[in-house]
């Protein structure tokens, strides 16, 4: 534990991550609030399980189209101004957000298009940052700083929907928007800080203009089809994504529908999630080690599942809470320890295109789910509707168990080689 804990110190010692974090931290909640204002909005606007997941696949659905252009871009580009560039759109969207919103010109079909242009923004952003992150520590060091980002993303997944669902009581929801601007201001502030070294990524790619990123996508799907830990790892990724984290664009139906909670419910279950997902960050950091991580990936798609069954069919909120925060245990363990697989095994020239497809998987499957699961619950409701899915992720569980060995010497030993331990 302790070992783990001085990765951690070691990771926010360094000017670029440490200036990184302080400028990621504010942003993550700010959108963390964003979203939960955004399907409030949608859901006070239209009443309509269909509404919440078409605005949840509105800002998702583009991550399945564009994060392996995003990814093949990554890894020509310098990292950095991606970064810049992708952050400057998040505070226009935002600042469009609450201009449009104060003045009561807002409407479902206007949200929806505001939606897209963060779900167009968002695969660009997020390749950019998972690529900056080798460039700020080493090799040994990326477990301890997926760790602190998961900490910080899970920190703002309990802030932001606290925060939201008292500033939407109190002041309306248009002051979510506000804020939210100024916090993507300040993390575009801390990118202009950074300080790194120029990337040789750009001269060493192959066919320059559109027929050589072509080529850079299909070589990644190559290579990730074709490697026995990777492509298996991030299949169990599909099949998680689309059967259980739309479950949190519900939530605004759970809060008002079936718990009658309002706003304020909407705020505690979104903060119950990421409260189970600091602790399961905490767990995964203190631990540092790579070995037997492929396992723990696998069972926490398991317990993620069986949570998430539990807070479909219980008529308590305190306990729907619990049952919530276990899923976010789960969620996280398992979504950053694949990460953590990932960038500890991938060759460094295919980094962004693989870490892209996790970000496709990750943030552009639930999107299917999501549009899947808000049309079968308007015809059978969100309860059976939650419960059908978990059951279906306990599945993927069981397919992935079969192939657990193999996938564990994959990536792991992949680890080893990487590092140069043997």
């Amino acid at each position: 534990m302790s070992s783990g804990f001085r990765n951690v110190a070691a990771v926010l010692s360094q000017w670029n991550y440490a200036v990184s974090s302080i400028g990621y931290g504010p942003s993550l909640t700010g959108l963390w609030a964003q979203r939960v204002a955004v399907g409030w909005l949608a859901w006070n606007l239209t009443h309509s399980p269909t509404w919440l997941g078409l605005i949840a696949a509105a800002d998702l659905v583009p991550t399945i189209i564009l994060s392996p252009i995003a990814g093949a871009l990554v890894d020509r580009l310098h990292p950095l101004r991606m970064t810049i560039v992708s952050q400057a759109v998040m505070v226009i969207q935002s600042t469009l957000l609450w201009i449009l919103t104060a003045l009561g010109m807002i409407d479902a079909t206007i949200l929806f298009a505001l939606a897209v242009l963060l779900g167009v923004v968002n695969p660009f952003s997020t390749s950019a940052r998972m690529n900056l992150l080798p460039m700020m520590v080493t090799t040994a060091e990326i477990p301890a700083a997926i760790g602190v980002n998961s900490m910080l993303f899970n920190l703002a997944r309990i802030l932001g929907p606290t925060f939201a669902g008292t500033l939407i009581a109190v002041s309306g929801v248009d002051i979510v928007f506000l804020l939210n601007g100024i916090a993507q201001v300040g993390f575009l502030g801390s990118a202009l800080l950074l300080r790194l070294p120029p990337t040789t990524a750009a001269s060493a790619r192959g066919k320059a203009g559109l027929s050589g990123l072509v080529s850079d996508v299909h070589e990644g799907f190559v290579y990730v089809l074709r490697h026995p830990g990777i492509g298996p790892l991030l299949m169990l990724m599909v099949l998680t994504a689309v059967t259980s984290r739309p479950t949190v664009d519900m939530l605004p139906g759970f809060a008002d529908q079936i718990f009658q909670r309002g706003a304020t419910g909407l705020g505690w279950l979104g903060s119950a999630i990421g409260f189970g997902g600091v602790v399961g960050a905490i767990w995964l950091t203190q631990r540092g080690a790579i070995a037997g991580l492929t396992r723990i990936v696998v069972m926490n798609a398991l317990l993620v599942g069986l949570a998430l069954v539990g807070f479909a069919l219980v008529a308590n909120f305190w306990l729907a809470l619990a049952f919530l925060a276990v899923a976010g245990f789960a969620m996280v363990v398992s979504g950053a320890g694949t990460q953590t697989l990932l960038q500890s095994s991938v060759d460094s020239d295919m980094r962004g295109r693989v870490m892209a497809l996790f970000s496709l998987l990750y943030r552009g499957m639930p999107a299917a789910g999501s549009l899947l699961m808000g049309l079968a619950a308007e015809a059978i409701g969100l309860r059976i509707t939650v419960a059908i899915a978990a059951l279906l992720c306990v599945a993927s569980w069981w397919w992935t168990r079969r192939r657990m060995a193999a996938i564990r010497r994959a990536l792991e030993s992949e680890h080893q080689a990487h590092s140069g331990t043997t």
